[in-house]
């Protein structure tokens, strides 16, 4: 192997462990995955409204089509359905 070759694996390896250092901070600095439901508590954190009032916003989900799930007793709101609700209703004011 010549010497200019020798150089050019040189450079070839030390440029792969700085892409693979980029690619780890990349992925550590990546906002982690959003849950798939959250609870009624986690939901009025995020609306910044009052667990009562995220109540009250589930009971009138016919006029305000706030989403949400029954499963018997408990109440879930699926992540992904209330950041669409939320855009939706910030474009409407």
């Amino acid at each position: 192997m010549s010497m200019e070759e020798t150089i050019r694996q040189i450079i070839r390896e030390e440029n792969e462990k700085h892409f693979q250092d980029i690619k780890a901070l990349i992925q550590s600095c990546s906002e982690p995955e959003a849950p798939k439901t959250l609870s009624v508590k986690e939901a009025a954190k995020i609306l910044g409204f009052g667990v009562t009032k995220t109540y009250e916003m589930i009971q009138q989900a016919e006029h305000t089509g706030f989403p949400h799930i029954r499963d018997g007793n408990r109440i879930r709101i699926p992540y992904q359905a209330l950041m669409q609700w939320m855009n939706q209703a910030s474009k409407a004011i």
